[in-house]
């Protein structure tokens, strides 16, 4: 006993102790407005309602601007109003859906030219220009090139599907012999 009050003495007279805290915090609350995966459904699923909103206000839109806006759109929850976006990338797309129809009406331009049965040709007579109607078939048998346009038309790249992975496959590459 002496010696247990002896090491109380010397170690501040205090004995240790455990002390228990219970806090309450409230739960947080969930935000209303999340913002959800845009999966390809949720995409299409816009597509109309994005075309029918651009078409009543008048905004000039092509596949590239709609399809951005039915993105943003799908992102948004169920139920959510319909909003143009105000933003650079919005503007961007409108500029690059704007110069794609205006490459495509040129490319159909030309090709309708390349397509036609007789071409304005101009050619020097006596030292003074002259601009002809000449038949096309006829400059390409003299000139020995075939009969069809040596341009042919647009076409789009293809677009190919990529499968999602069929499951965890081990690297055989990397292992250590």
């Amino acid at each position: 006993m002496a010696w247990y009050k002896a090491r109380l003495r010397k170690n501040g007279g205090q004995a240790g102790f455990t002390l228990e805290l219970y806090i309450y915090v409230p739960k947080p609350v969930k935000p209303t407005t999340t913002l959800r995966r845009a999966t390809a459904a949720r995409i299409q699923e816009q597509m109309p309602r994005v075309a029918g909103l651009l078409r009543e206000q008048g905004i000039a839109a092509g596949p590239a601007t709609q399809n951005y806006m039915a993105v943003t759109q799908a992102r948004l929850p169920d139920g959510a109003p319909l909003a143009v976006p105000d933003n650079t990338t919005f503007r961007q797309l409108q500029q690059v859906d704007a110069q794609q129809a205006a490459m495509d009406e040129a490319m159909q331009g030309e090709q309708q030219l390349a397509n036609a049965e007789y071409h304005l040709v101009r050619v020097k007579i006596q030292d003074v220009p002259v601009a002809m109607q000449v038949n096309i078939s006829d400059i390409r048998a003299a000139l020995g090139l075939p009969s069809y346009s040596l341009r042919p038309p647009f076409r789009p790249p293809t677009e190919v599907a990529t499968s999602a992975p069929a499951g965890h496959m081990d690297a055989i590459d990397h292992l250590d012999s």
